[in-house]
């Protein structure tokens, strides 16, 4: 199992998100699409959050993949989707210069299917010398035995396995700071903590309080699918 050199921060890390397209997004069943979509979101807003470097990139977006998510392009307008010929993300110049552009040293990556769009690039970006995790609940495949079989495969190479909550709440360090950002998001994107917020702020005496301290004014949890 691969042990990190150290944590990620917001400064040492780039979000490599590849090939969330519409068309993948419909026949990749390993996962509900109503959570794989939470987990995309939530994964993608925690980048925004904390001013993290993205790449975005498709594979066949006028053939049947189709487009990525019209949420990814609203998040990110400032970032110009890579749409790449070779399979392998990873052995597109453009979309491999795009990464070594931010300087950034460890690579965040998460991608559909993730057998083939998130671990080649991962695999690949290793041996060159780079760090890498992969987000594999914002990643999906054909089934679930595909993607245990692929998460094997990464940690038996030295891929950091991770989910999009754990990558928050590394990043996020400290909840005086980012407590925000957590509360937040994890509201939107994370049923079971929706819930508890929601019940936390219907009857707590500091309730206001704490609105105000994780940024929720104005922001009230959107009912989700429950994860």
């Amino acid at each position: 199992m691969a042990l990190p050199s150290s944590e990620l921060t917001p400064d040492n890390c780039v979000f490599v998100m590849i090939d969330h397209q519409v068309g993948l997004m419909q026949f990749l069943s390993s996962i509900d699409p109503m959570l794989l979509k939470n987990k995309i979101l939530g994964h993608a807003k925690t980048a925004k959050a904390l001013n993290i470097p993205v790449v975005m990139g498709t594979s066949w977006p006028l053939g049947p993949n189709g487009p990525t998510m019209p949420e990814l392009t609203a998040l990110f307008p400032e970032v110009s989707v890579v749409d790449r010929p070779f399979v392998n993300f990873w052995n597109d110049e453009t979309s491999r210069k795009a990464v070594e552009a931010t300087g950034r040293k460890k690579l965040v990556i998460s991608g559909l299917a993730t057998e083939v769009c998130a671990a080649f690039p991962a695999l690949a970006a290793l041996r060159d010398g780079y760090e890498v995790y992969v987000v594999m609940d914002a990643s999906a495949d054909f089934n679930p035995f595909i993607q245990d079989v692929t998460m094997t495969r990464l940690a038996s190479a030295g891929v950091i396995v991770t989910t999009w909550v754990a990558v928050l709440a590394e990043l996020a360090a400290n909840t005086e700071i980012n407590g925000k950002h957590i509360g937040r998001l994890l509201s939107e994107h994370m049923g079971q903590y929706q819930a508890s917020m929601n019940n936390f702020l219907g009857t707590a005496q500091n309730a206001e309080a704490v609105r105000a301290g994780v940024g929720l004014i104005g922001h009230p949890p959107i009912p989700m699918a429950m994860d």
